[in-house]
């Protein structure tokens, strides 16, 4: 089946884009309003760590087999399932519920964010784009993910606003104002879901070059071929390293309201400058890359990042305000350079082309561990601290750019072992071989 015309593939790739973009602000709401979730749900900072820990381990177990559902069904009734299944979950949470009944809101919120829809929209966007397009296509999937949360969160905050106004401090107004936020991204997704149904082909074409499903013996082979590259290993790490200091973000509202005392509204708003950084870092460091060279940029910005974390857990209460929320700005922008960089140097890694998604989901295994890791970290630093709740914001800052640093020493040892093994072939054979593999991914 051919694919549709150029015109017809832009418009599915936004409403692609928009679906991307718009399923996982309200699954991780707490990174523009974790204090009016914990005022709200009555709950501390450790049981929200907990539900997200859990949520962790729901993402990391379902990236394989969310590859196995886009193989064996349609993926514009994936998609269009996964955004109901997360309104509707939103629209209980929108209730306010007793707090022990969101364990069960986060389940569903794992299966439809990651199981019936992760690989289901990579898919998606691998069969409207032609061999010549991927790398344009994906690029714009990702920036234009930021986009959309950017601009969703914007008005989120806006409508927040309008409900609690600059104070924030009665607990029937922030209620109304959390409700409206979540009916808010509700609407969205369900608007979405009907409108991939309509737009989205009935049959989808076979991706260019497509060939028949290799037997499960030649998978087994794959495995186990990746696993013998270092430079698989060191990714792994980098990855888990990078991955790290995004999480960094989702701290970065309770630690303006709780280190500084600033307002609910004002943290928000600092936030949503935060994610206006991802198209800037993504596409800036990924400009950078290709001229500086990849490693470079991703170990430089590693540190970069690391030494902001560092920075803002020294700044004293009553520090100047502005240089707080710029210090907060500038480690967002480059916690997205790192999230930008880091999987093209899956390039470099040697992995046969036909293993490319095998890979692919092998790293990400381990790549997305924080997902389970820091939420446990992070509820033992809480409950160790008990109501010094500043204190365990330092902490964990601390803890994480010790790590973005051994994860910028491990970049840059990435970048040696590729001019090793370069040097090597050209010493063997005197041809320097050809990179033959590339995969976008990343929740």
């Amino acid at each position: 089946m051919n694919k549709p015309g150029k015109s017809t593939k832009i418009f599915q790739l936004a409403l692609l884009i928009l679906a991307g973009g718009s399923i996982y602000p309200l699954v991780y709401l707490r990174q523009n309003f974790e204090a009016t979730i914990l005022k709200v749900f009555d709950m501390s900072n450790a049981e929200l760590a907990n539900l997200y820990s859990m949520l962790g381990i729901i993402f990391v177990v379902g990236y394989l087999p969310s590859g196995w559902l886009a193989d064996r069904f349609r993926t514009k009734y994936l998609i269009t399932f996964s955004l109901a299944l997360t309104a509707i979950a939103g629209l209980f949470y929108a209730q306010i519920p007793n707090k022990s009944t969101l364990v069960y809101v986060f389940l569903v919120w794992g299966f439809a964010s990651v199981f019936t829809f992760w690989s289901a929209l990579l898919k998606a966007v691998n069969l409207l784009a032609a061999k010549n397009e991927e790398g344009r296509f994906f690029g714009a999937l990702d920036g234009g993910r930021g986009v959309v949360e950017a601009a969703l969160a914007t008005v989120a905050v806006a409508i927040f606003a309008l409900f609690v106004g600059s104070g924030g401090s009665h607990l029937a107004d922030t209620r109304a104002g959390f409700q409206a936020v979540v009916y808010m991204y509700c609407a969205v997704l369900i608007v979405l879901a009907v409108a991939l149904v309509v737009v989205l082909p009935r049959h989808e074409p076979k991706p260019d070059g497509a060939t028949h499903t290799e037997p499960v013996e030649s998978t087994f082979a794959a495995v186990g071929r990746i696993l013998k590259i270092r430079e698989v290993w060191v990714l792994m790490f980098v990855l888990f390293c990078g991955y790290t200091l995004f999480w960094a973000y989702y701290y970065f509202s309770g630690y303006l309201t709780t280190n500084h005392a600033v307002t609910p509204v004002a943290a928000g708003v600092v936030t949503v400058i935060v994610m206006w950084m991802r198209p800037i870092g993504g596409f800036g460091g990924g400009y950078l890359a290709d001229r500086l060279g990849k490693s470079r940029v991703l170990s430089a910005a590693m540190v970069i990042a690391a030494i902001g974390l560092i920075a803002l857990a020294l700044m004293p209460v009553g520090f100047a305000i502005g240089l707080v929320y710029a210090l907060v700005v500038l480690v967002g922008l480059f916690v997205y350079v790192i999230r930008g960089v880091y999987w093209s140097l899956l390039e470099d890694c040697r992995v046969p082309v036909a293993a490319t998604g095998i890979a692919i989901g092998l790293i990400s295994l381990v790549g997305y561990l924080p997902d389970i890791v820091l939420p446990q970290i992070s509820a033992a630093i809480y409950t160790a601290y008990g109501k010094d709740v500043a204190g365990a914001n330092n902490l964990y800052f601390l803890i994480t750019a010790a790590i973005g640093l051994v994860g910028a020493g491990a970049a840059a040892y990435f970048a040696v072992l590729v001019r090793r093994r370069k040097t090597a072939e050209v010493a063997e054979t005197g041809v320097e071989q050809p990179v033959v593999a590339s995969g976008p991914t990343g929740v």
